[in-house]
């Protein structure tokens, strides 16, 4: 890892009928210790993070002129802080459309990699904190809250460079040269932060999610219960192995994960049953494929989660009459559960003496 060039600039809207402001950084900063562990901090979190979009820029450049700005810069036309000033105006405005408070420090990081060179905005949350100085006196003192990151962009350079000399033939939306993480909560400034870098989605994540747990469930129907639940745990593995490093998820690759004496199997049943190209790649969302692993829910007072391997095992579920039953219960919850009814009987007691 090596940073080429970064620079940090500043928006902020206090108020949501005011226009934000910014603080603009004129040249970019030289890369150091801190600034090397901090982006390290950063593209760790971007990698681990779950539900990231894939795309590629939209097409409408008058729409999206973040691109053409990004070509220019690459082509030496603009400089590195040049292009970090036109992104964060374009953001600004787009911002200013909206009607949130809003405030970030946004860091624009060019990397060179031996694997091709990338790009990344990162939009970086401010937390206060109490800091004991040198006379031993208690001050307040703002940092960045590097594990808390719900907007960020990366891209892939060469990808990119490469689908735009290749424009004649059709986009491959098993290589999207865009990644972004944007989280629910921030709706409408992750809509502007979206725009602003003219990222357009071309992988449909909850569409695929679905498509490879229908399949799976497909898969494992005439199996044992065990080995439905050892298949589904592998799978499990593996794709959260994948979104680890970045990577979607080959069928034929998984195919062989899950069983190693017939690799094929469930690559050949996913062709033959969903009509699914064995070489194709999938990018699910790792928090729903949970659900292959573990069951949960909760309402009405009641928090559940368990292995799903549990269910018709120790945990029976009777859908005529809509209850579960627990034939071994954990020695901890016993243990509260038993103490809770000896509370109770006992304030019952007290209360019928008075």
């Amino acid at each position: 890892m090596a940073i080429s060039s970064l620079i940090f600039h500043r928006i902020t809207r206090w108020q949501e009928e005011q226009p934000s402001e910014l603080k603009i950084s004129e040249v970019a900063l030289q890369s150091g210790a801190d600034y090397e562990s901090l982006f390290s901090q950063l593209k760790k979190n971007f990698q681990f993070k779950a539900g990231k979009f894939h795309g590629h820029f939209d097409e409408d450049y008058s729409a999206a002129p973040f691109q053409n700005w990004f070509k220019e810069h690459l082509d030496k036309k603009i400089s590195f802080e040049k292009l970090s000033q036109l992104y964060i105006n374009q953001f600004k405005e787009l911002v200013d459309k909206t009607s949130e408070a809003f405030e970030a420090n946004i860091l624009c990081v060019l990397e060179d990699r031996a694997d091709g060179p990338r790009f990344y905005i990162f939009a970086l949350e401010t937390t206060s904190g109490l800091l004991l100085d040198n006379t031993l006196t208690l001050d307040t003192v703002d940092y960045l809250n590097t594990s808390k990151l719900d907007l960020a962009l990366r891209i892939d350079i060469d990808d990119w460079l490469t689908t735009k000399e290749t424009t004649s033939t059709p986009i491959d939306t098993d290589s999207p040269y865009l990644c972004l993480v944007r989280s629910r909560s921030k709706a409408k400034i992750g809509e502007a932060f979206s725009q602003a870098c003219g990222f357009k989605s071309t992988i449909d994540s909850a569409k695929e999610t679905a498509t490879l747990m229908e399949v799976l469930a497909g898969y494992t129907k005439q199996t044992e219960p065990k080995e439905a639940a050892q298949i589904n745990q592998k799978a499990y593995e593996f794709c959260v192995e994948q979104q680890q490093i970045g990577e979607a998820v080959p069928l034929k690759e998984l195919s062989g994960f899950i069983d190693e004496n017939k690799p094929s199997g469930f690559a050949d049943y996913a062709e033959q049953a969903a009509q699914l190209d064995s070489n194709k790649s999938l990018r699910p969302d790792t928090r729903k494929l949970k659900h292959l692993v573990r069951i949960s829910g909760k309402g009405n007072g009641l928090s559940l989660s368990f292995s799903s391997d549990l269910i018709q095992q120790t945990i029976l579920f009777d859908e005529k009459s809509d209850t579960l039953t627990i034939t071994s219960i954990p020695k901890s919850l016993k243990k509260q559960i038993m103490e809770h009814i000896k509370d109770s009987s006992i304030k019952n007691a007290e209360t019928s003496e008075e």
